[in-house]
């Protein structure tokens, strides 16, 4: 038998649970089951622990390093005791104030508040660990410090709360996933049964199961069902949505909001194989970089689809809902635009505007002279540059075919200083008149899926009724109740939220299980 719980009979012999049971090599007995050991779900599994549950998290790969939460820079948080040190305080009135109305109103606002309640209670436990972080300024110019960097990544990062959830008779088991919410005759959660990477079959009786797998980047058939294209993957893509589709087998249901934590390095091409940066997190080529300079965008139809300046201020949250949305972009250049970036610098091209206020980070990916030349001639050998001498030949090479009327008009636009179309700002407003010409082709990559699961504000799973699921809930970026579309300005956001409703997991999950 496996890890079994002090209190046999608060588990009810189940018709449902026994049959399953049966087929089952080994049995565990848990007050809670955690299917992923990412930020959510090691955050819920620290404080039940912390709460005297016996807890068991599952994680498919082959530690909690390879979860997002190890990789990525860090959480947005409000009312941490690292930004009081700093001075530099966010109030949970202020950060829910700016995200619900970012938000249009399109997420569950009593979720979203009571998360990002929980974000400091995060940040602070994990600095409690020995998790170093520093405060981040405000790089996209939302009016507050909300970023808390990561020093640390990897098992680094992970072990210490990993360690703590051991110390306190957590259980992980790896290469494991969650593969049926098994529910009681009452419609209570009774169960899950789990398998093994080598193909044994394990039952946990539990009364409560936490599903929080980190979203579907690692599928192409729910990312054509949720974005009608597929998005090239920087995240983990063991996260597949299969933590999602579980709870919807148990009745479960989808709430409307799906999105992408876009690319805030630039873009990547179709030809793209592998991790597209180097080491200093420069693009391996570096003609990736112009999707965040805020140029003449055009979809495939070579129509502008969108205030390019918008990409480059948020390149994360509009940019990666913009190139999601089309599916596939161009930038479109001249000679002056193509060698401006590489030998002085878009910003000093662009005038150094103030109104951009990410700038200086974006200037971070300006193609530079020793490389231009090589990259672009990849770009070219890959298919997805062309370099023309006159625009014709690049309305050809991709199929742009309203090409030279949207050039025509925007050089108008230029010449008058003012966009009659879209709005953009006029820094970013430069003609394309010089031959050579230039077209690169995008198309969508991101860190991270957002949206799914509905929840309630209480993080239970729901059906299509909008009735709670006793027992079942879901966190992190398997829901959809409180991740926004486009996904929210304030970088760091998706950690942050995953972070919080972690900790507001524990807290409902041991409410629950008092009953």
């Amino acid at each position: 038998m496996g890890t079994t719980t002090s209190n046999e009979n608060r588990f009810s012999d189940d018709k449902a649970a026994s049959e399953k049971m049966s087929a089952a090599s080994d049995i565990y007995e848990a007050d809670a089951v955690i299917v992923g050991a990412g930020a959510a779900g090691l955050m819920a599994a620290y404080f039940l622990c912390r709460n005297g549950r016996k807890v068991i998290v599952l994680e498919k790969g082959v530690s909690a390093a390879v979860s997002n939460f190890a990789r990525c820079g860090g959480p947005a948080a409000c009312e941490t005791r690292l930004q009081e040190e700093t001075g530099a305080e966010v109030t949970l009135e202020r950060m829910y104030r700016h995200m619900y109305e970012y938000s249009r109103g399109s997420v569950n606002g009593k979720l979203l508040r009571s998360v990002l309640a929980c974000t400091g209670t995060a940040v602070n436990a994990m600095l409690d660990l020995g998790i170093g972080m520093s405060l981040m300024e405000d790089t996209y110019g939302v009016g507050f410090r909300g970023r808390h960097f990561f020093e640390a990544s990897g098992l680094n990062r992970t072990r210490p709360i990993v360690s703590a959830v051991e110390k306190n008779g957590g259980v992980f088991l790896y290469k494991t996933e969650g593969k049926e919410v098994v529910l009681s005759e009452t419609g209570c959660v009774a169960g899950l049964r789990v398998l093994r990477r080598t193909g044994e079959e394990i039952f946990i009786r539990t009364r409560s199961v936490l599903v929080c797998t980190g979203g579907f980047l690692g599928s192409s058939e729910m990312q054509m069902e949720h974005f009608n294209t597929k998005v090239f993957p920087l995240g983990n893509t063991l996260s597949d949505g299969s933590g999602i589709r579980m709870v919807q087998a148990a009745g479960g249901t989808m709430d409307r909001n799906f999105a992408v934590a876009g690319n805030e390095c630039g873009a990547v091409s179709a030809a793209t194989a592998g991790w597209p940066f180097t080491a200093a997190w420069k693009n391996r080529n570096e003609h990736y970089g112009y999707w965040l300079f805020g140029g003449l965008f055009v979809d495939r139809n070579g129509e502008r689809f969108i205030d390019e300046g918008e990409i480059a201020r948020y390149p994360l949250a509009v940019g990666g809902e913009a190139l999601t949305r089309v599916g596939k972009a161009y930038a479109i250049m001249d000679s002056c635009y193509y060698n401006a970036c590489y030998t002085e610098g878009i910003r000093s091209y662009l005038g150094f505007p103030e109104e951009w206020t990410s700038g200086e980070s974006a200037e971070y990916y300006n193609p530079t002279p020793g490389n231009q030349a090589m990259h672009l001639e990849k770009a070219i050998a890959e298919g997805w540059a062309c370099r023309a001498d006159t625009m014709d030949e690049l309305v050809d090479y991709f199929g742009l075919v309203h090409l030279n009327a949207t050039v025509e008009k925007y050089n108008q636009y230029c010449t008058y200083g003012a966009d009659g179309e879209f709005g953009k700002d006029a820094c970013f407003l430069k003609p394309v008149t010089i031959p050579p010409f230039y077209a690169f082709e995008y198309v969508p990559s991101g860190w991270c899926t957002l949206g799914g699961l509905k929840t309630d504000s209480h993080l239970r799973a729901v059906k299509a009724d909008n009735e709670p699921i006793p027992g079942l809930y879901a966190a992190g970026n398997d829901i959809g109740s409180m991740y926004s579309v486009p996904y929210y300005d304030n970088e760091g956001a998706s950690v942050g939220l995953a972070l919080g409703s972690g900790v507001l997991a524990a807290r409902e999950m041991s409410e629950y299980l008092k009953k």
